[in-house]
């Protein structure tokens, strides 16, 4: 079920107006298809309430505006509300209770989208199941993802992120979620929080907030936070990898021990840690739904990574592990250890962008990373200011590194030093646009 009447939506907002059909919903002026109806956000360097004219050309068939806007209607239907986000939300909670899906929830600082594309991949072994596209998990993009959900499936899958407290909480009174999973803790948005980890953990406990959430998937590591170590009114379960002990722990050998209970032996189609920690994430809530080994065995061998998350392109004799969606010091140091071998006499080629949003942490954690790096790349690349500590380090050594302010040129230099059989890292915050290096 979804809202397709433009008097549906206004009798939710507790107004008036003309009827007419609606086909979709949209945030973004020059993503507009016809019949859609458009939410005027403002920010801190934008808004929107300035493309109306825009909007109507494109063929929106109305728009949610702030009630002290005085604008053109550019022949647009305007639904005045006193805030458009609240709107926004309002209307995603609103149809989300007339659904009668059942939620899985994903959080954490790192792993956040694959974990939820895993569980997609397993559940559809059994289930209909829809998803948040990309990673709309913000208090715009998740209610937005849902406005625009058929609401058939049975189950839909919610990415849900934050960059303050609060943020998740209310992303759960939109959503509230049967199965929440969290993955690891990590330095990602640490520069909102004074309190560091701990405010991280609590901000991410949110997830478990809601009365309707009768378990908690849980990455061993995250008991170490005050905040998963409350009791809560649900049943947690514990993932981990093996040596860790959990209640379900992916063990060398490929096979995953439930309690006493181990499955069939089965092949993953990739190695790499983190990926697998993302997997048994997605192994637990499965079972916990009532899937069978079979079932998610069989769902495994369909298992893709997210886009520009570690995806492996072979180009021209070269491997190009592409994970320049997002970077934290945790990413960063995954990737790092998760790296294919080159070919003998070939090297290891790192092309980093800057992590943002470390604050203060942000020179050490960049010298951290660069640390680790040193025994794992020949070559070093880097892109934005916040990387030249990495690049300080690399200098003392003597070996290769290089700093770059353009894009264009990292990229004509990267292919100048590519041999066949050579490995290359890019990785960087999403801020950097590292993927546009590969983009011909």
């Amino acid at each position: 079920m979804k809202f397709t009447k433009l008097s549906q939506i206004a009798h939710c907002l507790q107004l008036k107006v003309d009827e007419k059909e609606i086909t979709g919903f949209s945030i973004d002026s020059r993503e507009v298809k016809k019949g859609d109806l458009f939410f005027a956000l403002k920010g801190a360097n934008f808004d929107a309430h300035g493309f109306l004219k825009e909007v109507a050309f494109r063929g929106a068939a109305a728009a949610v505006v702030e009630a002290s806007f005085l604008g053109e209607s550019s022949g647009l239907p305007l639904l005045k509300v006193p805030d458009v986000i609240e709107a926004l939300q309002k209307l995603a909670q609103t149809i989300q209770m007339m659904r009668k899906q059942r939620i899985v929830a994903v959080t954490g600082s790192v792993g956040k989208t694959t974990t939820k594309e895993f569980i997609t991949t397993l559940l559809s072994q059994k289930y209909s199941v829809a998803k948040t596209p990309g990673n709309n998990n913000s208090q715009v993009g998740l209610p937005l993802a849902i406005l625009n959900a058929s609401g058939e499936e049975e189950f839909f899958v919610a990415e849900m992120g934050m960059s303050q407290a609060g943020h998740i909480r209310k992303l759960v009174e939109i959503v509230p979620p049967e199965v929440a999973v969290v993955t690891k803790i990590g330095h990602a948005n640490i520069e909102y929080f004074s309190d560091g980890f701990e405010g991280i953990a609590a901000a991410k406990a949110e997830i478990l907030s809601h009365p309707k959430t009768t378990h908690a998937v849980l990455n061993r590591q995250v008991l170490a936070y005050q905040a998963f170590q409350k009791e809560y009114p649900l049943q947690k379960k514990i993932f981990a990898l093996s040596p860790e002990e959990g209640d379900f722990v992916l063990e060398d050998g490929w096979v995953i021990k439930e309690g006493e209970q181990y499955s069939h032996s089965f092949r993953l189609p990739f190695s790499a840690t983190h990926l697998c920690e993302d997997f048994i994430a997605a192994a637990s809530v499965a079972r916990i739904l009532g899937l069978s080994w079979n079932q998610i065995m069989s769902g495994a061998h369909h298992l893709k990574t997210a886009d520009k998350r570690f995806e492996r392109v072979e180009r021209n004799g070269f491997t190009i592990i592409n994970d320049c969606y997002n970077a934290s010091p945790e990413s960063m140091e995954a990737a790092l250890l998760n790296l294919p071998i080159p070919a003998f006499g070939a090297k290891t080629i790192a092309v980093f962008g800057e992590m943002v949003d470390l604050g203060s942490l942000s020179e050490q954690k960049h010298r951290d990373v660069a640390q680790m790096a040193l025994g794992k790349v020949d070559h070093f690349l880097c892109y934005g200011k916040g990387c030249l500590p990495m690049l300080d380090i690399f200098n003392k050594t003597g070996k290769p590194a290089e700093f770059f302010r353009d894009l264009k040129h990292l990229k004509s230099t990267l292919f100048e030093i590519c041999k066949p059989g050579d490995v290359i890292l890019i990785k960087g915050s999403r801020s950097n646009k590292l993927w546009q290096i590969l983009e011909n």
